[in-house]
Formats: structure tokens, sequence, C-alpha cells
């Protein structure tokens, strides 16, 4: 699968800057790479392609929530398998992958190039707004049902607000 809308040369490097960024917010703190790994950029461009060319067309009317749970385990599960694999305990952690997808899926949300996404970004500075503050490190959540139970903590906080909308108002940059 492949993006279905024409984007300008001007869009396509945004859009790249974008996953730049994405990727970086996700690896940055969360030790994913063994120290002096070889092939760590294999390893994000297979995961960047990976993302462009199997997930994001589920996003572009609208995903349900049972298929964006089963994206994140399908990028949990190719970011594993890479091989050889420059990864730390050689598993890709949940919590890494659903930041990477989620904050991407953020960036093309408030670029209108994807309706509303589900779930917002998971990090430390949205768990802390919810009752599992000091409880949970974001960047060590290494199962779906890990991630379940911070999404249902944050909407517990969000009440009525979608989440998307909840993490946009309260989400600061320290």
């Amino acid at each position: 699968m492949a993006l279905r809308f024409t984007i300008t040369p001007q869009q396509l490097f945004i859009l790249d800057e974008l996953w730049i960024l994405a990727w970086a917010a996700s690896v940055q703190r969360a030790k994913v790479f063994v120290e002096g790994a070889q092939g760590t950029k294999e390893f994000r461009t297979g995961i960047k392609a990976f993302v462009r060319d199997h997930l994001l067309d589920h996003y572009m009317r609208g995903c349900d929530e049972h298929q964006h749970y089963c994206n994140i385990g399908a990028l949990v599960e190719f970011g594993s398998k890479s091989s050889p694999t420059p990864l730390r305990d050689g598993i890709c952690r949940y919590g890494v992958a659903q930041k990477v997808l989620n904050l991407l899926l953020k960036y093309y949300w408030c670029l209108a190039h994807i309706p509303e996404p589900l779930h917002c970004p998971v990090d430390r500075i949205i768990i802390e707004q919810t009752a599992l503050r000091g409880k949970v490190n974001w960047t060590a959540i290494e199962t779906e049902a890990e991630y379940r139970a911070v999404i249902e903590a944050v909407r517990a906080r969000a009440g009525s607000e979608s989440l998307a909308r909840w993490e946009l108002r309260v989400y600061a940059r320290p």
C-alpha cells in the first residue's frame, strides 16, 4: 500500500522532516540500540518504508481502534525481525513503536493529510497527566496489554474529549 494523495516536492520535504522528528522523539531517550551497533541507519530506513508502504493507508479514511492496535503490533513485529538487529535485547519495544507511529499520525493529522487519530503519542509527559504517573515508563512498554492500560488511563483523564485533541491541549514541551 502507498499513500493515495498527491504531494508536492515541498510537502514531501516537510513530511520527511516530520518523519525525522517523530523518529528522534521515539528513540532518543529510549536506549533502543546496542551501543556502537551497526545497521541503525538501515533499520530506521526499513521502519520508515514499512510505515509508509504498509500502515499509513489504514489512516487515510480513518482507522478503527482494532486496526490501530494491529498496526502497532505489525510495526513491533517488523522491527523485531530485522536482521541483523541493532536493537538492544533484539526486540522492538511496543512503547517505542506506538510513539513513532502515533507521533507521525499526529503530524499528518495536523497537516490535514489524515482524519483525527484515535490515540495520541504516549510518552512521559502524557503519562504524568494520568493516574499512572510514576508507575509506567513508556520506553519500557513491551506488550499491547501494557499499552492498552496506559490508553485507558489517558481516556479517563481526557474525559469526553478525544485523546488526540486532549493531547494537543495539554502537551507542553519541557
